[in-house]
């Protein structure tokens, strides 16, 4: 990973993108690598954003979704400052773009809302983000921080009573693991059904416009949105697996501490 961050190589990264999903998650990679720079990363973004065509916006946009995605796990850098910019990249789509450039304003609204990429709100999303009124200030970042703070002191506060490396220090930090990746395992399974749910909905437009005209417009944005679906699948497939693989560990740990104390029992017992 490139290590050098600046504005002008961030631009020049962001005038090539084009909207493949390998290009999508190199850039957005990048930009999480370099998150301690998240408001110089976002103003750059928007200033690209409202220099480019309206068909080169709808992929930043989409880059915009993945780094928001992938990147609350490490902190609400970006989401705070994305909510700044974002609703007047997405006006900008719907008031001039045509129907793709809609649709994709209206899918990602859709998506962060059912995610609650932004927090929960009592209005919805789509109204507070596509409204008249400005946008107000995100809570989140307050409580969010304030819990990470109290999980970090109650595990060093743990730690201190247990020999550092032993089975018993590794057990209970894989156990905090998987305790804090709960959240996200309910989050990635809920978005995987919503996905399968709405690719259902699609099935009768699909079918009609593969037995139709060759030329009909809608197979292409059909195309789009069945792919933006079945990207989204595997980002939360790819989670779940991480996710999965956090709980193998502890498993792992718990039989081997098990088997360990099943000898023991039997030195005392014999």
């Amino acid at each position: 990973m490139d290590s050098v961050f600046s504005e002008e190589i961030l631009a020049d990264k962001l005038s090539k993108l084009n909207g493949t999903q390998q290009c999508i998650e190199t850039l957005s990679h990048w930009c999480i690598f370099h998150r301690s720079k998240a408001e110089s990363v976002v103003e750059t973004w928007d200033k690209q954003f409202h220099n480019s065509d309206m068909l080169q916006k709808v992929p930043l946009l989409y880059l915009a979704n993945d780094i928001l995605q992938n990147s609350k796990r490490k902190g609400n850098e970006f989401v705070t400052e994305f909510w700044k910019v974002l609703p007047g990249a997405l006006k900008n789509v719907v008031e001039k773009g045509d129907d793709r450039g809609k649709n994709a304003v209206s899918r990602l609204v859709n998506i962060w809302e059912e995610r609650k990429v932004f927090g929960s709100r009592a209005r919805s999303l789509k109204e507070v983000i596509l409204g008249e009124d400005a946008p107000p200030p995100l809570e989140l970042n307050k409580k969010r921080s304030r819990s990470i703070k109290i999980t970090k002191r109650e595990s060093r506060s743990t730690r201190t009573k247990l020999p550092i490396g032993g089975a018993a220090e590794k057990i209970v930090s894989a156990f905090h693991l998987v305790v804090s990746e709960q959240p996200n395992e309910e989050t990635e399974m809920s978005n995987c059904k919503s996905s399968v749910r709405r690719v259902r909905k699609m099935e009768k437009d699909v079918d009609a416009a593969c037995s139709g005209n060759d030329k009909d417009p809608k197979r292409k944005t059909l195309a789009k949105e069945l792919e933006d679906e079945e990207n989204l699948l595997k980002q939360s497939i790819e989670k779940l697996r991480s996710i999965e693989a956090s709980r193998v560990a502890l498993v792992s740990l718990l039989k081997e501490a098990l088997h360990e104390q099943e000898s023991e029992l039997e030195g005392v017992q014999s």
